[in-house]
């Protein structure tokens, strides 16, 4: 097989396991208000280590297009809704491979925490934007303060950060698990 058809089938691969966590989330206990752990992100970390940025990209965008055909994004109101709630949570985490690694005198933290740290961040970012202006609480404004808090704090955070803990537990073990495998798969692993 070419390494462009292997590509292809590894992106189609981890797109395909994203979708099929999604749907497992459901199973799964959810927050008081809402949300629960984002399990469909750890494949798109995966494919971002192991084939690079790019392609993590590209696997969020299929991942994301795969979701729509099984109406897992149900919820559309708006372009701008669509994009903060759904798009940039899922494509945001292909990037994590370009997150540096950071190194202090003997301290070295792996691109794997960095990246994911960071990535975890903007999606959570884009899921407070999309709760301010699209879902906020009854009897407040989009973009009021009570909508601020609520998004932020009360519905997001919570199953945000619980998902940023799964995936620092889950992902750098699947990572050295995989490298075993096969050692030079993760050439984006700094």
């Amino acid at each position: 097989m070419n390494q462009k058809t292997r590509t292809y089938v590894f992106i189609a691969m981890y797109a395909s396991l994203s979708v099929l966590f999604n749907f497992l989330t459901q199973f799964l206990p959810h927050m008081v208000n809402g949300g629960t752990v984002d399990l469909g992100v750890i494949p798109i970390f995966i494919a971002s280590y192991h084939l690079g940025w790019k392609k993590g990209v590209w696997t969020g965008i299929f991942t994301w297009l795969l979701g729509l055909v099984f109406g897992m994004n149900r919820y559309m109101v708006s372009p701008l809704q669509i994009l903060f709630d759904y798009v940039i949570p899922i494509v945001v985490p292909g990037i994590a491979s370009c997150i540096p690694s950071i190194k202090i005198k003997e301290l070295h933290i792996s691109n794997i925490y960095t990246g994911v740290f960071v990535t975890m961040f903007l999606k959570y970012s884009s899921h407070v934007l999309a709760g301010v202006y699209f879902w906020f609480p009854e009897g407040s404004a989009a973009g009021s303060i009570a909508a601020w808090i609520y998004s932020a704090w009360t519905y997001n955070l919570g199953y945000n950060v619980l998902t940023l803990l799964a995936c620092f537990i889950i992902i750098p073990i699947l990572i050295q698990s995989l490298q075993r495998v096969e050692q030079k798969t993760f050439t984006y692993v700094k």
